[in-house]
């Protein structure tokens, strides 16, 4: 009973213990105001430092493999703050063939940009995801072989998760009191859901009283209008934004229904005077 009991409590011991032992240690950098839960084993690399005047931290993880490359963690600082609006592939350096990808953090969507290059003979990878910090953005840079996809591509997301600091980007338009209630998303989805009930009415009493082609129109304006407000990464116009992709996705197949159905032609009453009719002229 004894050795049973014992077995239990150091076992909740262990429990308690192994989440600690698989993280790394914590990297706080009170000047750019960020801090970064790095994983277990990451050594710091202070000879890579300064290898470019923005890089502040890089880190190594596990050992270099034989005729490989190391795989390591690159923090640079970014020179001022960065704004809302995504990276596009036409605005990147003639000759860029990477991906821009995008990735969360935390409450906001974040730009990362993975570009494939050659390294000593040894294909390599590297993502770079851009972070909205408050005084000064960061670039957390990920590089390694890419016979090292998969593990890359598990790793890259902890280290966004594990990074925290205060952004200069709103989660919210709406006051703090109300964007910080647990219940804020439900209040949005149930409005986007009402909008587009509404919506949907009023695209189907277009096709009644227009002329075709009308509804088709609108609805390419109302589904282009989603597109140009959907690139401001505040929750409530990407709510916004959703609602009327949908709503000119539906009032197309309404308009496209309407271009090929044959409408009923309205009927018009005349009055028709009966000249035997008393009450009628003459």
């Amino acid at each position: 009973m004894f050795c049973s009991v014992r077995f239990l409590v150091f076992s909740g011991i262990a429990l308690c213990i192994l989440p600690a032992s698989l993280r790394g240690e914590m990297l706080t950098d009170s000047k750019l105001g960020f801090s970064l839960e790095l994983p277990a084993g990451a050594k710091p690399r202070p000879d890579l430092v300064g290898a470019k005047p923005d890089i502040v931290h890089v880190y190594q993880i596990g050992d270099k493999p034989n005729g490989q490359i190391y795989t390591l963690i690159f923090i640079e600082k970014m020179g001022g703050t960065i704004g809302r609006e995504p990276i596009k592939a036409a605005n990147m350096p003639a000759g860029f063939r990477g991906k821009i990808l995008r990735k969360t953090w935390h409450e906001f969507t974040v730009d990362c940009v993975e570009v494939e290059e050659e390294v000593a003979a040894n294909k390599a990878i590297t993502y770079n995801v851009q972070i909205p910090l408050k005084h000064e953005a960061i670039q957390l840079r990920l590089f390694g072989g890419a016979e090292n996809r998969v593990e890359l591509d598990e790793l890259l997301p902890r280290l966004i998760d594990g990074l925290n600091g205060e952004s200069n980007w709103l989660k919210s338009a709406g006051p703090a009191t109300l964007a910080d209630s647990k219940d804020y998303g439900l209040i949005l989805l149930a409005g986007a859901i009402a909008a587009v009930v509404v919506g949907v009415i009023l695209l189907w009493l277009v096709s009644r009283w227009t002329p075709k082609g009308v509804l088709l129109a609108i609805a390419a304006g109302i589904y282009s209008a989603g597109w140009a407000i959907g690139s401001t990464r505040v929750q409530e116009l990407l709510m916004l934004s959703g609602v009327l992709k949908m709503l000119g996705f539906i009032g197309g197949i309404m308009g496209i229904v309407d271009l090929c159905r044959t409408r009923k032609p309205k009927i018009q009453t005349a009055h028709v005077v009966d000249e035997h009719d008393p009450r009628g002229g003459g």
